[in-house]
């Protein structure tokens, strides 16, 4: 069995290999030559253009991993389906749980993997992406932007992003409740300081003291790249939704992201037995291969979409968050384990 399950894991890792290479190579083609056109425009130069796709590839990667994966499996497994191996395998009183069994338990690793990503890497290189889509791509000027540093919420109704000069600043120092408020017309942030004009201070105490100052320096490092967070995807830490859990209204939201974070990794385990639903059914005929390989993949693409479209409604608190995600994973669960028990496991 050890020199079996050695052929097909190098049998898959080829297939994973060039699924992950065909995706990453269809998605850089396919947003390039849609934006050309604007890149030759706005006189975008090589290395920012380099740096925005280096940046957006591990959001493009974790949320087609599963799919990628799975797809890789169907391939593989398929094209020894074809070659009549899998058949010879089956026939010999091997079954396809212990064939794939190589295929499964990396599965497990690779959505613990993704996990770990999606907590370090994902969210940080997605807003570095967002930063230089709007930053370096578009307006020098944004506006409504709001950042957190230590018990302070920072709010800046304009920033020049190329000379880092904001207008109307308002800051809110929390802890535990409004202790301050501090309004400025004019904001120039540095590197370890940020200089407040024609600034008024609100201690919000018992007194409700206020002071004005002309100018005033609060040492927060702050950029600009601070308020610029991706509305693609939240970027919270597992910590951070726990406490948000449990100190935040808006209960839905916060669970849903949570949700997904835990369930998402599970995704390539769940579709890689979906995929072998397909690999059962193909025959030695090239166009059975092809059929399935099309009908795995829209199976696939269907899961994926469908998960983030009962995500998106449990935000918004039309369903609920904890049911709808659990049942939406079993169901897929059970559809495949009955489909490969139907199929003679």
């Amino acid at each position: 069995m050890k020199k079996i399950h050695k052929y097909i894991f190098i049998n898959f890792l080829n297939a994973l290999f060039f699924s992950i290479l065909f995706s990453v190579l269809l998605f850089f083609l396919s947003d390039f030559f849609g934006h050309l056109s604007y890149f030759m425009k706005n006189d975008i130069g090589v290395y920012i253009i380099f740096k925005y796709y280096f940046y957006y590839t591990p959001f493009m990667l974790y949320y087609s991993a599963p799919l990628i994966f799975a797809l890789a499996n169907l391939i593989a497994l398929g094209f020894m389906s074809v070659r009549n191996e899998i058949i010879v395998m089956r026939s010999s009183g091997i079954g396809i749980f212990r064939i794939s069994s190589p295929i499964l338990i990396l599965s497990l690793v690779f959505g613990l993997f993704m996990f770990f990503a999606d907590e370090s890497v994902v969210g940080r290189s997605l807003d570095k992406a967002y930063y230089i889509k709007v930053v370096k791509f578009g307006s020098k000027t944004i506006s409504n932007l709001w950042s957190k540093k230590g018990d302070m919420f920072i709010n800046i109704e304009k920033l020049n992003t190329k000379t880092d000069e904001g207008k109307n600043v308002k800051i809110y120092r929390v802890n535990g409740t409004l202790k301050q408020v501090i309004y400025a017309k004019d904001v120039l942030l540095k590197n370890n300081k940020i200089v407040l004009k024609n600034v008024e201070i609100v201690d919000m105490d018992s007194k409700y003291t206020k002071k004005n100052y002309k100018e005033k320096e609060l040492n927060i490092a702050l950029k600009d790249s601070d308020f610029l967070h991706s509305p693609q995807k939240s970027g919270y830490s597992l910590k951070e939704l726990v406490h948000y859990l449990q100190n935040a209204k808006d209960r839905d939201y916060y669970m849903s992201i949570l949700l997904f974070k835990l369930f998402y990794p599970l995704s390539p385990f769940i579709l890689t037995l979906l995929s072998l639903v397909f690999v059962l059914k193909i025959t030695p005929r090239k166009d059975d291969f092809i059929k399935n390989i099309f009908f795995g993949g829209i199976s696939f693409i269907i899961f994926t979409g469908s998960f983030a479209f009962i995500v998106s409604m449990s935000k918004m608190s039309i369903v609920n968050p904890l049911f709808s995600v659990l049942i939406f994973m079993l169901f897929w669960l059970s559809i495949s384990v009955y489909n490969l028990l139907k199929l003679g496991v």
